[in-house]
């Protein structure tokens, strides 16, 4: 009988360990709910504590993993050979990413920028290319005398994927080098476009559309 318990305490145990190592919220769930929700007791504007504190408030196994390649000091990381799924650091240019070669898994990305103002601008890209398909641009506001990193929605308003009509398909691409944005939109009347959005020291501002090469 005391085998017997003692068997079941432990599977219960290591069922909360692996539960407790996989959590994350839904990508639904952080769509529905950054906009309208500060994050607070941010200690400074370091990339790595901004996305710390994000990953405490809207944890995914993505922005984890980048986390732990940053701690780990490396510039990459590969998670899977077969996938080639790959955390990137490029500490150099503020720029982080995770993606494969194309299987349809979850992706990310995030930047910053200083803005003339003394503050920072935090952009956070989630997304998922399988249907039901869904991409999320999280962007704030560093605020280094609050520390407070403050939801800022209305950057590229329009121009996220929550801005156009159901199943159309609208992708942003945070700059790895350089300062501009710019928006795939696969769903226009004339054929696809991109959009570019160049910085102006406080956000990114609308400059461009032009037909978007497609690769053969």
């Amino acid at each position: 009988m005391k085998k017997t318990f003692l068997l079941a305490m432990i599977i219960v145990c290591c069922a909360l360990t692996v539960s407790a190592q996989d959590s994350s919220i839904s990508l639904d769930d952080i769509d529905a709910g950054w906009a309208t929700k500060p994050i607070s007791n941010v200690a400074n504007g370091s990339f790595d504590t901004m996305l710390e504190r994000f990953d405490q408030t809207w944890s995914t196994w993505m922005v984890r993993a980048v986390r732990n390649t940053m701690k780990k000091g490396l510039a990459k990381q590969v998670l899977d050979k077969e996938t080639e799924l790959t955390v990137t650091i490029d500490r150099k240019n503020g720029f982080v990413m995770v993606g494969d070669c194309g299987t349809d898994g979850e992706y990310m990305s995030a930047c910053y920028w200083n803005r003339s103002n003394g503050h920072k601008l935090l952009a956070v890209l989630l997304g998922k290319p399988t249907d039901p398909c869904i991409e999320i641009l999280c962007t704030y506001d560093y605020d280094p005398s609050k520390k407070i990193l403050t939801p800022e929605p209305d950057i590229l308003k329009g121009y996220r994927w929550h801005d156009r009509k159901a199943n159309s398909q609208i992708f942003c691409n945070l700059p790895r080098k350089g300062k501009d944005i710019t928006v795939d939109d696969w769903h226009c009347d004339n054929g696809p476009l991109r959009h570019t959005f160049k910085w102006d020291g406080m956000k990114p501002v609308y400059s461009k559309s032009e037909p978007l090469k497609v690769d053969d």
